[in-house]
């Protein structure tokens, strides 16, 4: 009886496995296939955070919509801390990837008053610049 007992998990462990593909020369390759560094990049753009407000390059007509973010932010959090983030991919180059951000400074800082004159204190708004993601832009974050 003791014998049956044993034999009994052992049979339905060869029988679990006979539906399974054994491992492979595939399954455990020397050069395994790496991930795909846009889809890579793509989640670590964010950090985990979704931008309120994303605001292409050369736009000039922000206000509005900014402003009714910022009043919507506000009506959910009356003590809401903005982070406008100015963004570009990583140049070839140190200088390339400054001389990138340098360029969407002017937009960040104007976006960044914008919110402080909705009624946002200057201690609430945060301006930052980063290498990050795969299109240049630049992004507010409510906290």
């Amino acid at each position: 009886m003791r014998k049956i007992l044993v034999l009994l998990p052992i049979g339905a462990v060869v029988s679990g496995l006979a539906g399974c593909s054994l491992p492979s020369r595939d399954t455990f390759s020397a050069t395994p296939v790496g991930a795909d560094t846009a889809s890579i990049s793509a989640t670590k753009a964010f950090a985990g955070r979704i931008a309120l407000i994303t605001i292409l390059p050369g736009t000039t007509d922000f206000a509005g919509p900014v402003a009714g973010a910022v009043r919507q932010a506000l009506a959910i959090k009356p003590d809401a801390r903005f982070d406008v983030e100015a963004q570009s991919p990583a140049g070839d180059t140190p200088d390339a990837s400054a001389q990138a951000l340098t360029g969407l400074s002017g937009t960040a800082a104007a976006v960044a008053k914008s919110i402080i004159s909705d009624g946002v204190a200057p201690s609430n708004v945060q301006l930052t610049a980063k290498t990050a993601g795969l299109d240049p832009e630049i992004l507010v974050f409510v906290k």
